[in-house]
């Protein structure tokens, strides 16, 4: 029976970052996504580096600017790996934001009209804005990319049937159970995002946060003027998203409703116009797809990292709306302390345990 160093639970962003730079470290590893790995969270997220957004939890901020910086190197490597792009883009954040609202990362600059009509000519919308010194990437390109990266580099995979148990030896985890087999392991890191509770016998407690979003495309005869908008926008009802490939994506609901991933028709409606009064271009653009995803809260709202009270079972979930941003630190931080390393930014306060 082959048995790995590590079972990773879970092919999303997280689940996936983690896997490949375990594999670079020496480790045989296994990632078991229960359908196809990126297609959940990741497949719905917006792609923000918004290490600048002032509702960062304060508990987060070493983790947060980490990362960001992370962001260039780690996309470089995942080139180098996977042969494609995940399309990082580095042309800032034009944010809208209320009088109580203070963004205080390196880089931050107040916007005039003066300034702020050369950046975004076709931005109408005026209020208090800044300008965020922040990236962002296609998630649905860095799903694929962090895939193909782990598949190069020897990463095993198992999809279409997910873990239903932890499988112990001795009070330890020796391995995971699906519905179709058994796979033996040194460790086990669960990184399930909203569906993490469901895995017995001790569950992370996870549970799924809706948000939905929809994506823009210019009408079939439109004339080709360039882009209509160039940087990321946030405002307080929408944020606007442009792609390189001429998308533009708008999010997103924050919506307690259990694994329910339905469109409402009407909430998609909403957020268009409401980017539409930002940019008034907008509105002539067709809808061309709209969906929900996922995130995975915790009961603080805080990400999930470390050891829990079972030895041999880990956890790197609960990332709530910071999946993307926070994938290359937890990845680093996960491979040391799983490879017996001291962890460079303390992972005390994420803890399983605190749940005890």
């Amino acid at each position: 029976m082959k048995t790995w160093d590590f079972v990773i639970i879970g092919g999303g962003a997280i689940g996936l970052s983690l896997a490949w730079r375990l594999r670079h470290s020496g480790a045989a590893v296994l990632v078991v996504e229960k359908g196809e790995p990126s297609r959940e969270a990741t497949h719905a997220a917006g792609g923000m580096i918004a290490h600048c957004d002032p509702h960062n939890p304060p508990e987060l901020a070493g983790m947060i600017t980490a990362s960001a910086c992370m962001y260039p190197d780690f996309i470089r490597e995942l080139r180098e790996d996977a042969f494609e792009s995940p399309d990082l883009r580095d042309t800032g954040t034009i944010a809208f934001l209320e009088e109580s609202e203070s963004p205080t990362c390196a880089g931050v600059r107040p916007l005039d009209e003066t300034e702020l009509t050369p950046l975004e000519p076709g931005l109408k919308l005026r209020g208090r804005t800044f300008f965020l010194p922040e990236s962002s990437v296609d998630p649905r390109k860095l799903g694929s990319a962090l895939e193909k990266a782990a598949r190069n580099r020897g990463v095993d995979f198992s999809t279409g049937s997910g873990v239903q148990e932890i499988a112990t030896l001795g009070g330890r985890a020796a391995g995971v159970r699906t519905a179709k087999s058994f796979y033996a392991a040194g460790a086990v890191v669960n990184c399930a995002g909203a569906w993490a509770a469901q895995i017995k016998p001790f569950g992370v407690p996870t549970r799924p946060v809706k948000g939905q979003m929809l994506c823009l495309i210019p009408a079939a005869k439109a004339p080709h003027t360039g882009p209509l908008i160039r940087h990321v926008v946030r405002t307080p009802e929408v944020y606007i998203i442009p792609r390189s490939d001429g998308r533009i994506v708008l999010g997103a609901t924050l919506e307690e409703a259990g694994f329910d991933k339905r469109v409402d028709p009407e909430t998609v409606q909403r957020l268009h116009k409401a980017a539409a009064a930002a940019a008034p271009e907008l509105e002539h653009l067709r809808i061309h797809e709209a969906w929900a995803g996922l995130r995975p809260g915790s009961p603080d709202n805080l990400p999930i990292l470390g050891a829990t009270p079972m030895p041999g079972y880990y956890a790197a979930t609960g990332h709530y709306r910071d999946g993307i941003l926070l994938a290359p630190i937890t990845a680093l931080l996960m491979t040391q302390l799983l490879t017996g390393q001291k962890p460079k930014l303390d992972l005390a306060p994420f803890s399983p345990k605190r749940f005890e």
